[in-house]
Formats: C-alpha cells, sequence, structure tokens
C-alpha cells in the first residue's frame, strides 16, 4: 500500500523533472547550434577571441557572470508574482532561463580551455556531471520518464512530416524559387561588400 502511494505521490514530480530536463537538453543544444552563427558578427568575433584569451581565473569569473546578472531577474520575477502578476512573473522567469542557458552555453564554449586546466574546476565540473548521469539514469528508468520521452518523439516526428509537407508547397506554388533567388542576391551583394 505504502508504495502504491508514494508511486502516484512521486509521479506527477516525475513527470514534471522528466519535461524539465528534456527542455534543458534540448534548449543548450539549440543555444549551441544558434550561438555558433554568432561569430558572423565582426564585433562578436572580437569579443570571443577576447574571452578565449583570459587567463582561467579570469576565464572562470565570465563563466560565473551570467549567473550573477541574472539574480536580479530572478528577484524581478518573485516580487512580480508576490505582486499579483504570476503571468508576468513567469514570463520573467522562462525568458531568463532561456536568455541565462544561451548565454553559459556559449561562455562555456569559448571558456572550456582554459577551465579545464584548473584541476579543482575539473573534479567539481566531473562530479556533479557524474551526479547529474545518475540522477537521470534513475529517472529515465521510471515509466513516466519513457512516457514523456515517447511523446516529445511523436511531437518531434510530427512537426518533422509539417514542415516537409509545407516546404513541398511552397515549392509546388513556386514560392520556393523566388525566395531562393532574393537570398541568392543577397548572398551575392555581401559577399561583394567584403
Amino acid at each position: 500500500m505504502l508504495h502504491k502511494l508514494r508511486k502516484y505521490l512521486l509521479a506527477p514530480l516525475i513527470y514534471t523533472a522528466a519535461i524539465l530536463l528534456l527542455f534543458e537538453e534540448w534548449l543548450w543544444h539549440a543555444c549551441k547550434r544558434l550561438l555558433a552563427r554568432l561569430p558572423l558578427l565582426p564585433f562578436i568575433a572580437r569579443l570571443e577571441t577576447w574571452v578565449t584569451s583570459l587567463s582561467p581565473y579570469a576565464a572562470l569569473a565570465i563563466f560565473l557572470l551570467p549567473s550573477l546578472l541574472l539574480l536580479p531577474v530572478k528577484i524581478l520575477a518573485l516580487l512580480s508574482i508576490a505582486h499579483g502578476h504570476p503571468s508576468l512573473g513567469l514570463i520573467i522567469v522562462l525568458t531568463a532561463k532561456v536568455m541565462g542557458t544561451a548565454l553559459v552555453a556559449w561562455l562555456y564554449g569559448l571558456t572550456k580551455a582554459a577551465l579545464t586546466s584548473l584541476a579543482w574546476f575539473v573534479r567539481w565540473r566531473d562530479a556533479l556531471l557524474r551526479f547529474k548521469d545518475r540522477m537521470i539514469a534513475q529517472l529515465r528508468a521510471t515509466r513516466a520518464w519513457q512516457q514523456v520521452e515517447a511523446g516529445m518523439a511523436a511531437l518531434s516526428a510530427s512537426r518533422r512530416r509539417w514542415w516537409s509537407a509545407w516546404q513541398q508547397r511552397w515549392r509546388k506554388n513556386g514560392r520556393g524559387n523566388w525566395l531562393m533567388r532574393v537570398i541568392k542576391k543577397y548572398a551575392a551583394k555581401r559577399r561583394d561588400r567584403r
């Protein structure tokens, strides 16, 4: 009886944790792909060069900076919720999460070489990643996680089918050719300016 009660009480938490972890993993990889395009901007390229040339402790300070900068934003979200604006507070928290994850993913990629030269950082990072992997392995073993993962896979497959059908309709109507001509002209003009 106690086992069943515990199972029913923990199920919502497991579903929530599964969704959050899958979202976090997706967000991390999406942000890395998106931010990989940033060096195309000259200012960002210079900034990246400067960050990668920093000493290990300066790189650590830069890497920890987003956490400190997001603290006032999170306090603002709590104040919004406390003053009767839960929707605004939730929007602030979600925006801060997305922006913070993007910034941390980008900075970690830039500072990884310097940070891994610090032995204590590598020990703590590896311990944290082992703990996270153990927790995720326990979550993945649950039925709730498997259901959420199956739902996410079905949603992703549905999105891919929709995108493929949309692209086919676009090409069939001739709009894709027009758009590609515009993109090629724009790219040629950019190359000529360089």
